[in-house]
């Protein structure tokens, strides 16, 4: 997972460029990223564990019903915002649908830290839409930028914990 959410932050941090503001952060966000990425992959191809998704099929089953579902929810919500004039709040929709299509991993992939992964990403696109209704901050940077950070902690977070479960077995 660590390998997931370290590739969707440098995607974040990508994001965040739409508002045009915090530049050189959002770029060293993403060269922050794209090393946890390597060590990820790095540390996954030295661990010896069958994927879950391989083995597992209610895991599997439940992987596809939350993305499915993701993507009907963006797909349509960009389609309203749009509709509305509103389509400089994709990425904040984006992100609080990101966040909560986590929720059912937990159970499924054994994975207690998906739970404040999810509430983060709803925290910091809450942030983001009153940033951008607000006017102090375009939606897009603080989504980008937020959603960044967060996938970012979290998938350290998550290749210390796999690290650890290895050196202890």
């Amino acid at each position: 997972m660590a390998v997931v959410l370290s590739a969707a932050s440098v995607a974040w941090f990508g994001w965040g460029h739409q508002g045009g503001e915090a530049i050189a952060w959002l770029r060293w966000g993403m060269v922050v990223a794209v090393v946890l990425l390597i060590v990820s992959i790095i540390v996954l191809v030295r661990i010896r564990a069958v994927p879950t998704l391989a083995t597992d099929a209610h895991a599997r089953k439940v992987y596809w019903i939350a993305v499915a579902a993701e993507v009907v929810l963006i797909v349509g919500g960009a389609v309203a915002l749009a509709l509305t004039g509103y389509s400089q709040y994709l990425s904040t929709w984006t992100l609080f649908i990101v966040g909560i299509h986590f929720l059912p991993f937990v159970s499924a992939f054994n994975a207690p830290l998906l739970r404040p992964t999810a509430l983060a990403c709803a925290v910091v696109a809450g942030l983001a839409l009153w940033a951008g209704l607000g006017g102090w901050a375009p939606a897009p940077t603080i989504a980008g930028a937020g959603g960044g950070l967060v996938l970012l902690v979290f998938a350290a977070l998550l290749l210390r914990t796999a690290t650890r479960q290895n050196r202890a077995e």
